[in-house]
């Protein structure tokens, strides 16, 4: 049995080669406009999804105008792998997996392989269907579900709402008898200290929606929320600081987010430079 040896085409490697890189120098620039403009939902930069996609697009047209044929979108595997990398591990390792994300590898995939996930959504769709009655029974258990979550309020109920009250004198007070120095500059300038590391702590609130009539005091009710998580978020970093002989803290940060499905919950972080003044 005669084996013939298939001569490689050159000329084909470099076009698609430099297919490959045009769509991934169109990504990139896609994302790093959306980068300069932050262009962001709910701290989630837009340019994860249409960079990729910027790139797949780009690849596609100029194979298919010089090669006549498509190389599967190559360039938006390595802009997702990019700026998945820059995004979810150098800029922000504790964002973590979302919808958003796990929409963006669908869109992805189905640049890359749009038959195979077409048939895949095909089969999904239409198990989907042919169980319709299973998964209406589902979907009326989960909204019963949620409903039962929601704090219901009558507009005619008779018992009036309290209005919530933050006593900043007394906020004051606690932070300031920690015996603690919270510096937001970076510089000590002359001030001798000993720098300990960097320290960390954050506090989760509940920021679930009751259904109300009175909006402005469910908003200040949330800002009451905020401001003392702000200050339960201080104090652990004061004390995780204090127990490795610290007396103050450099460079001090306070973030906050609003994490989970629909962001039910408040995310409030404090992060800085752990020192001692002598």
């Amino acid at each position: 049995m005669k084996i013939k040896e298939k001569e490689v085409d050159f000329k084909y490697v470099l076009k698609s080669v430099f297919c490959i890189g045009v769509g991934t120098a169109v990504g990139l620039l896609v994302y790093a406009i959306f980068l300069y403009f932050n262009i962001a939902i709910v701290g989630w930069n837009l340019g994860l999804i249409f960079a990729p996609l910027g790139a797949g697009y780009a690849e596609t047209v100029l194979a298919n105008r010089l090669l006549g044929k498509n190389l599967g979108a190559i360039s938006a595997f390595i802009l997702f792998i990019d700026t998945t990398f820059y995004s979810f591990i150098l800029k922000n390792p504790t964002l973590g997996m979302n919808m958003i994300t796990a929409g963006s590898i669908i869109v992805i995939l189905q640049a890359a392989f749009p038959t195979l996930i077409n048939y895949i959504l095909l089969v999904i769709i239409g198990g989907t269907i042919s169980n319709f009655k299973w998964v209406a029974k589902k979907i009326k258990e989960i909204f019963k579900l949620i409903i039962s979550h929601i704090r219901w309020e009558t507009p005619d109920s008779e018992t009036e709402e309290e209005i919530p009250y933050f006593d900043e004198m007394e906020s004051n007070d606690r932070i300031n008898n920690l015996n603690f120095f919270f510096i937001t500059s970076t510089d000590m300038k002359t001030r001798k200290h000993d720098i300990l590391g960097i320290y960390f702590s954050e506090v989760i609130l509940d920021n679930k929606h009751a259904i109300s009539k009175d909006y402005d005091n469910r908003e200040l009710e949330r800002l009451v929320n905020i401001k003392k998580g702000k200050d339960e978020c201080l104090i652990k970093l004061t004390n995780v600081i204090k127990e490795n002989g610290g007396n103050g803290v450099l460079d001090l940060d306070i973030k906050y987010g609003m994490v989970g499905l629909g962001g039910d919950c408040m995310h409030i972080t404090a992060t800085g430079m752990g020192i001692f003044i002598r």
